[in-house]
């Protein structure tokens, strides 16, 4: 399986050189890592060449789908590993993900993220409604999440690729394009990734509102979003004894509102 590693990077030069590593140790080795630093003004190309990638600048902050897309771009592997840039990949990634792509129709294989042990109440909550610590089934029609995702060129080009003009949502996109076309889009449990990150509540909430609402929410949709969070979410945080996320839970909604 030849392959090579795309890496969309926005101010993250506190995770980069672990990521990278994890991937210059990988088995068998990528053709090519590649950072597609989205205007970043932290040092993120600088931490991203010291540790050994390539490094493909964006000249302003363009979103997820340009960089994506971009990353496509530049390299030929017939396959294409999209990794965040706080995400290492479980040691038996590649093993794992290579069989899938023997079966023609499948497209893309993503893995289930987990993170280390949770040290606040930001974590846990991070853990039980983001990331959700039971991992959820295998699925060969699943919606397309690229936090960790190996993806068959052919089938990506076949269905005009990354749209860049999304700042979020891209992957979504790209998943409904693959299905529409016949391909099998593939979550698939035993493969992990692991967040090495840490966030504040304000950064955690508007993460979930781009995963769970990338356009996001106005009238019944949004208040069933709200019953959902006060019936299933707050129940969960309050069930498990922690409080304090359960006032995230109730915070979610409001961040899922459409912006204008």
């Amino acid at each position: 399986m030849k392959f090579s590693i795309v890496i969309p990077a926005h101010q993250a030069a506190a995770t980069l050189s672990a990521v990278i590593s994890a991937w210059r140790a990988a088995e068998p080795a990528p053709e090519s890592i590649l950072v597609i630093d989205d205007g970043s003004t932290d040092g993120s190309a600088d931490v991203a060449e010291r540790a050994g990638a390539k490094v493909i600048p964006l000249s302003r902050n363009s979103g997820r789908g340009s960089a994506r897309a971009r990353g496509c771009q530049e390299t030929s592997a017939p396959f294409v590993l999209m990794c965040d840039a706080a995400l290492v990949p479980a040691d038996d990634f590649i093993a794992g993900v290579a069989p899938w792509f023997a079966e023609p129709k499948v497209a893309a294989v993503f893995a289930h993220v987990t993170q280390r042990p949770p040290r606040t109440f930001v974590d846990r909550w991070r853990g039980r409604h983001l990331f959700k610590d039971e991992p959820p089934v295998l699925n060969r029609r699943a919606l397309l999440a690229t936090g960790l995702c190996a993806l068959r060129r052919e089938a990506v080009e076949q269905v005009g690729g990354f749209d860049p003009a999304l700042r979020s949502g891209e992957d979504a996109d790209l998943g409904r394009r693959l299905l529409a076309g016949g391909w099998d889009v593939v979550a698939d449990p035993a493969l992990r990734a692991i967040s090495l990150g840490s966030e504040s509540a304000h950064a955690l909430l508007a993460r979930y509102a781009r995963w769970n609402s990338p356009q996001g929410l106005e009238g019944r949709t949004w208040l069933r979003q709200c019953a959902y969070a006060l019936k299933v979410m707050v129940l969960q945080d309050l069930r498990a004894g922690d409080p304090l996320a359960a006032m995230l839970s109730v915070a979610a909604p409001f961040y899922q509102l459409r912006r204008r």
